[in-house]
């Protein structure tokens, strides 16, 4: 089975997204200033309350395990972000984050060019890249046997940042599903201010 490993630069973006604290907007110790549900409009990104509306409720099979979400500024960083994960006992793992971040754009450049980097693989190669135009994402997916993890990384409206990841499954039919099956062309359409959700 083929593994696909993350391009350096995308894997230093995503680190960066994801030191983002955890504590549901409110400030941890010795962390960020952390934005509250009353951030001001010119805040460059979603709240992370509007991110959770389009993480999946629950998921069959699994039992809905923990939420996360936060919304700062990391000195010139600006980041949202949502997560959900769902699990089997210790077998099994499923996990859904959302973000919105200033570092958008470089984070898009690396996820397209990964995904170009992966477009001539067939459609049953379990690494084939992500070209879902009527959901507006793209995306690259890779997929590690010896662990049994896998991960789709999308693009979603040339903007948000949605990632799948699961653990104890054989290859990666199921990220691929649950990513699918996000509410992707609605996210979309989210609109830029805290608190201004521009979907159904």
């Amino acid at each position: 089975m083929r593994t696909y490993s993350f391009p350096r630069r995308l894997i230093l973006l995503t680190l960066v997204a994801s030191t983002a604290c955890t504590g549901g907007g409110k400030k941890t110790p010795d962390g960020p200033e952390v934005a509250s549900a009353n951030t001001p409009a010119a805040f460059p990104c979603a709240h992370f309350e509007d991110l959770r509306r389009f993480l999946p409720e629950t998921m069959e099979g699994l039992v809905r395990a923990r939420d996360g979400g936060s919304t700062g500024r990391y000195d010139d960083v600006s980041i949202s972000e949502a997560e959900r994960s769902f699990t089997h006992g210790e077998d099994r793992e499923v996990k859904v984050r959302i973000v919105d971040t200033t570092l958008g754009q470089k984070l898009g450049q690396s996820i397209r060019a990964a995904a170009e980097q992966g477009r001539s693989r067939a459609q049953n190669d379990p690494t084939a890249p992500i070209f879902w135009k009527d959901k507006q994402a793209v995306g690259f997916v890779r997929y590690d046997e010896s662990t049994r993890q896998a991960e789709a990384s999308l693009l979603v409206g040339d903007r948000y940042v949605v990632a799948v990841s699961s653990r104890g499954y054989p290859g990666t039919v199921e990220v691929r599903r649950v990513a699918r099956d996000i509410d992707l062309e609605g996210l979309a359409r989210l609109d830029r201010a805290p608190g201004g959700a521009d979907h159904p």
